[in-house]
């Protein structure tokens, strides 16, 4: 094992390694976290089962950059954070004044509305960085969770549309068959009036019945 990495090879991939995990990401030094051997999902598992209620990405991202005097693990982590913090409250704000604005037109008073998780993860999104594999900044395997997310919204996505066509094309052809029958019955009434046997032998034809088309036994 120790030949290994003592190949050309290996040793120039773990210098790559090395070099990108003590880079200075353009003078902010280290990508640091609190998390330590517990990987962000567990962080993420333990914070729900303490609170009691669902978290999102940006809780998990100040819970594993934050320090017990409360500073940031990095400026990198700062900024994050910050930018995170402020668009929630933007958003917040927004949302507010919206109520405000429908309560004045209404004459009722709005209900102070929360963000869901999912709209929370999605600011936490558009504030953090992604490198060049598309791994978004500080969430570690938590960017899994991401994507199986997206992957089962568009499937899910998918399925209402196919069933939703496939509605549409049934609601079509009932709508083409009431059109079918109303044709004929309209033909039928303009026969039986412009030839009155015609109406009585309509009449008089009985469906079959299941003994009638039956062939009888011979015994």
């Amino acid at each position: 094992m120790s030949d290994h990495w003592n190949t050309p090879d290996a040793i120039e991939r773990s210098e790559n390694a090395s070099q990108s995990r003590n880079s200075d990401r353009g003078g902010l030094g280290p990508h640091k976290h609190l998390s330590g051997q517990s990987s962000y999902m567990n962080v993420q598992q333990n914070m729900e089962e303490e609170l009691g209620r669902p978290v999102s990405l940006g809780e998990v991202f100040v819970k594993t950059h934050t320090r017990a005097d409360g500073t940031f693990v990095d400026q990198k982590a700062k900024q994050v954070a910050e930018a995170y913090e402020k668009n929630i409250e933007e958003v917040m704000a927004e949302m507010d004044s919206d109520g405000l604005e429908t309560s004045d037109h209404s004459s009722q008073q709005s209900t102070h509305r929360t963000l869901s998780i999912q709209e929370k993860d999605d600011i936490f999104l558009k504030c953090t960085e992604t490198d060049d594999k598309g791994n978004h900044f500080g969430l570690g395997r938590l960017r899994d969770t991401i994507n199986k997310g997206k992957k089962r919204k568009q499937c899910s996505e998918s399925s209402s549309s196919a069933s939703l066509l496939e509605i549409q094309q049934l609601r079509e052809e009932e709508r083409n068959n009431e059109s079918r029958i109303k044709n004929l019955e309209m033909l039928v009434s303009y026969l039986s009036t412009s030839n009155p046997g015609l109406a009585e032998f309509i009449a008089n034809q009985a469906p079959p019945t299941a003994a009638a088309s039956e062939p009888s036994s011979s015994t």
